[in-house]
């Protein structure tokens, strides 16, 4: 493992357009935030980022599945930070566990994304790259304790 920070931590600030008129975040944006979480992830973690897995590689992460639940508000202006974790490695795919926590370290949202890797020309799934399954199998050894006795979102 590099010496990232465990978790691997997005931090965002809420801006007015995430917002709906009473200045809580608006629903779709969540989703939009645990994919670039994801991501983010993938590049850090990982070691590539997605435009380069798909250009050069010839392979795409689409999501399979997600699943948000919602906590507590988060409103304009708010800080807060999504930590992302990986709950489970198939042959080709990721199940990540997110968890989305404002300024006070209060649990606001938790997520579930399911991401595929594919062979872009075929749009089938194939295995995981093996240098990258490496990556993702420490990363998921090093946070483990993190999700123990946790429940799906």
């Amino acid at each position: 493992m590099s010496a990232l920070p465990i978790p691997y931590t997005v931090r965002r600030t809420v801006k007015w357009g995430e917002c709906d008129p009473a200045g809580i975040v608006y629903t779709p944006r969540f989703l939009d935030w645990i994919i670039e979480a994801a991501e983010g992830f993938f590049a850090d973690v990982i070691g590539v980022d997605w435009f380069h897995l798909n250009q050069r590689d010839g392979l795409g992460s689409p999501s399979v599945s997600t699943r948000i639940d919602f906590h507590k508000p988060i409103k304009h202006g708010e800080p807060f930070a999504i930590e992302v974790l990986v709950r489970k490695l198939s042959r080709s795919t990721i199940t990540y566990a997110m968890r989305g926590r404002n300024g006070a370290g209060e649990l606001c949202f938790s997520a579930e994304l399911v991401s595929c890797i594919i062979d872009n020309a075929r749009m089938k799934s194939v295995s995981i790259p093996d240098p990258m399954r490496a990556k993702i199998i420490a990363y998921q050894a090093a946070t483990a304790a993190l999700l123990e006795g946790e429940t799906r979102p």
